[in-house]
């Protein structure tokens, strides 16, 4: 009788195992197949971002009226900047153009900074000219030169 009951108990208890097997791995196809839905929607989200900032120039001509020769690309920390005019040698207004993909317009931390130095005006046009600067390096390493041949002298 023993022998019985324990018999029945393994049964029900293989039978329990069963059901929980058979739901745990019911449960796990959905999630996958929901796992891989969303992984699908947000690539196709992504290409659709990508797709819309390569294709904002054209809509930037129309929409800001800026000539697509007027725009360059620099991608970060903002997507474009147009110099309005510039292509028919008559430049009016230079505008910093970040595009958004998402359905957010909301900017990083560094592009709200950014977007409030142009508010303010605090921009400015610096001119570099290549020969100070090389001039500058020329005296540089010569003074690293000297510094070397005195130790050099010193130290014999």
């Amino acid at each position: 009788m023993e022998k019985t009951r324990r018999g029945e108990a393994e049964s029900r208890a293989g039978d329990i195992e069963e059901r929980y097997k058979t739901e745990l791995e019911r449960w796990r196809l959905e999630k996958e197949a929901e796992i891989r839905e969303d992984a699908i929607r947000r690539s196709i989200s992504t290409l659709l971002g990508r797709i819309g900032e390569q294709l904002a120039p054209l809509l930037m001509t129309q929409t800001l009226g800026v000539d697509p020769r007027d725009l360059r690309f620099l991608g970060t920390p903002v997507d474009y900047i147009a110099f309005k005019g510039l292509s028919q040698d008559n430049p009016q207004e230079i505008l910093f153009i970040e595009v958004n993909s998402g359905k957010t317009t909301r900017l990083t931390e560094k592009q709200q900074a950014i977007k409030r130095l142009v508010e303010e005006k605090r921009v400015k046009w610096v001119t570099l000219h290549i020969a100070d600067i090389a001039d500058q390096l020329h005296r540089l390493v010569d003074r690293e030169i000297q510094s070397q041949q005195t130790w050099y002298v010193d130290t014999y």
